[in-house]
């Protein structure tokens, strides 16, 4: 009866540890190919990020086989989950603007989540029977995705703003490898893009969580929707959509950056301090 989960174990570490090599790989190439344009460096940057999260999403699957549960429903394990999230979508983003310029930023970030999140130990509590099945499951990948996508928002809204303010102290373009850093114009359509892909998940995935809650706990409304996580989630998604409303309505892009950094106060208080310290149901275990 255990053999299946303690070999499953030693594969999720096992393709952790391929992910994280594979990132490094990545976040080399990545800068080497901003300071050193190469075309042979930047597509065996964008091939060793998309097998880096195929390492990091086999290691998810052979954790949740490990654990007969959502992999991530502890503090490391949804590190990990985010560090596949801003890999993955560096490679979308990539793929979808056709511009590599982004890897030097997000691929250090995704190093950085996943290191941390392989000094977790391979073995953890058995979960609730509550916290199992498929709504459950979606709800918290979904809700991760939407953390991840605001992240990188807010990282494409720092650029942003770092990249206004030195075209405008020097009063002429970027030189050196600085005049490869992504373009203002490449910076609001990643945002945007970024922004949609958080609003959506998000809605979703908390949608599926009433959806469980319901199922769970019945009419007991009152556990549940009173949560200061459910209010945290909900007033983060509020404020988020009109971001993205006042985006598409043409706002200034400088104020769309700065309220994406502010909005990203929330996901870490969300991720962090109300998990850890006030929330009750949402609490990592």
């Amino acid at each position: 009866m255990t053999a299946a989960p303690e070999s499953a174990a030693q594969f999720a570490s096992l393709f952790g540890g391929g992910a994280l090599f594979l990132y490094v790989v990545a976040t080399g190439l990545y800068v080497l190919n901003l300071v050193r344009p190469s075309p042979v460096a930047g597509r065996a940057a964008t091939a060793a990020a998309a097998l880096g999260a195929v390492l990091n999403f086999a290691a998810l699957y052979a954790r949740a086989v490990a654990l007969e549960s959502v992999p991530y429903r502890d503090l490391l394990g949804s590190m990990k989950l985010f560090g596949f999230f801003l890999a993955a979508l560096n490679v979308v983003l990539e793929l979808r603007h056709r511009d590599r310029s982004l890897g030097p930023f997000l691929m250090p970030a995704a190093l950085v989540f996943m290191l941390v999140a392989l000094l977790e130990t391979p073995v953890a509590k058995a979960p609730s029977p509550q916290f199992k099945g498929s709504i459950f499951a979606l709800h918290v990948t979904l809700n991760m995705l939407s953390y991840a996508a605001f992240a990188v928002a807010c990282a494409l809204s720092l650029l942003y703003l770092l990249a206004g303010r030195s075209l405008k102290s020097r009063g002429r373009a970027l030189a050196g490898p600085a005049s490869r850093l992504p373009t203002l114009g490449y910076l609001e359509r990643a945002t945007r893009t970024s922004l949609k892909v958080g609003v959506v998940t998000l809605l979703v995935g908390l949608s599926c969580g009433f959806v469980w809650a319901s199922r769970v706990w019945g009419g007991q409304q009152l556990r549940w929707g009173l949560d200061p996580k459910v209010w945290v989630a909900v007033a983060t998604l509020l404020f988020y959509v009109v971001i993205l409303v006042r985006a598409r309505r043409g706002a200034a892009p400088v104020t769309t950056a700065r309220l994406c950094v502010a909005g990203f106060v929330l996901i870490l208080l969300s991720y962090t301090a109300v998990n850890l310290l006030v929330t009750r149901l949402h609490s990592f275990t």
